[in-house]
């Protein structure tokens, strides 16, 4: 290829890039904007799990940048639909088509997953952490929680379970790709454990029962990753065999 041709070709790339990027950047505007609408709506359900709680905001504009913070996550998650397909118009034109399988299931199953943490730490983890906090209240002092504190613990939580559940895919990918060995992540799977719970404590608010409720469920994905790295691996060396015996 000369140098006309690589600079033409560099030209479209980056003529490509930026076409995505624009839409990306649109598509969240959009969803945002939508969030903000009905940001009220959205509001309920977060203080559904405050009950309780006499949930405060202790500046004027406290509550306002809560409405936007609040509308930009949901604006970021409803638009990552199309947030993904953009990446994936983009980086689909250099791939095989065995590759683009792997990344199209990647991406339908990492959705999937990913609203399934988010749902599995709405119903189930939350209500139980908000629970605790209320009932070790001690006589004779009344908790007064800012909302802002509040939408903020509760978006972590819920963001943090939805990219947590996403390990699977990960550990997936990395098998196909080779970087990763189901029997690596047995001899290593004690640090694994300790390293989990230590990200659990540097992600989640500094507390015992936020950080055992998102450890408890990494250390069962990790798990779940190993037997998918298993799957992988004996399909790999099933073919591989296969490939050999045929010469």
């Amino acid at each position: 290829m000369s140098k006309k041709d690589e600079k033409m070709s560099l030209v479209g790339h980056l003529s490509e890039l930026r076409k995505r990027l624009t839409i990306i950047a649109v598509v969240n505007l959009a969803a945002y904007l939508l969030c903000y609408q009905y940001v009220d709506i959205i509001m309920k359900y977060i203080l559904n799990l405050g009950k309780g709680m006499n949930l405060v905001y202790i500046s004027p504009s406290e509550l306002f940048l809560v409405y936007i913070k609040l509308a930009l996550i949901c604006g970021v998650i409803l638009s990552s639909p199309i947030t993904l397909v953009q990446v994936w118009q983009f980086i689909s034109k250099g791939l095989y088509k065995k590759e683009k399988i792997y990344i199209v299931l990647s991406l339908l199953f990492g959705i999937v997953f990913f609203f399934g943490g988010v749902y599995f730490c709405y119903k189930i983890v939350l209500p139980t952490t908000v629970n605790f906090f209320v009932k070790i209240a001690i006589p004779g002092v009344k908790p007064m929680i800012s909302i802002a504190s509040f939408v903020a613990f509760m978006s972590t939580m819920l963001v943090c379970f939805g990219v947590i559940f996403e390990m699977p895919i990960v550990v997936f990918l990395l098998s196909i790709v080779g970087l990763v060995k189901p029997k690596m992540l047995l001899d290593k799977q004690p640090i694994f454990i300790v390293a989990i719970f230590v990200v659990a404590a540097v992600i989640t608010p500094p507390d015992v029962v936020s950080q055992m409720f998102l450890g408890i469920p990494m250390v069962l994905l990790f798990e779940f990753s190993i037997g998918i790295s298993f799957v992988v691996n004996f399909i790999k060396e099933r073919k591989r065999k296969r490939i050999e015996a045929e010469y």
